[in-house]
């Protein structure tokens, strides 16, 4: 696959899930800290961003799972 996803995807799925758990984990605690000041906006933008990764590191791996089965 071609793109800038491209390497994301090609990546074992092992890291892959690694590195999805250490980004979801520091996007999860800033959200929290924003959470304690008032910040809105930043609590709303985080939760989407927490999101976009949990899609991305999913689709990776069904991706993976897609290839070996062809």
């Amino acid at each position: 696959m071609e793109g800038p996803l491209g390497k994301i995807y090609s990546m074992p799925a092992a890291i892959l899930l690694v590195i999805g758990m250490v980004l979801s984990a520091f996007l999860f605690y800033s959200l929290m800290k924003a959470a304690e000041n008032g910040n809105l906006l930043l609590v709303i933008l985080l939760a989407v961003a927490i999101s976009i990764v949990a899609f991305v590191v999913s689709k990776a791996i069904k991706f993976q799972k897609m290839k070996e089965f062809r």
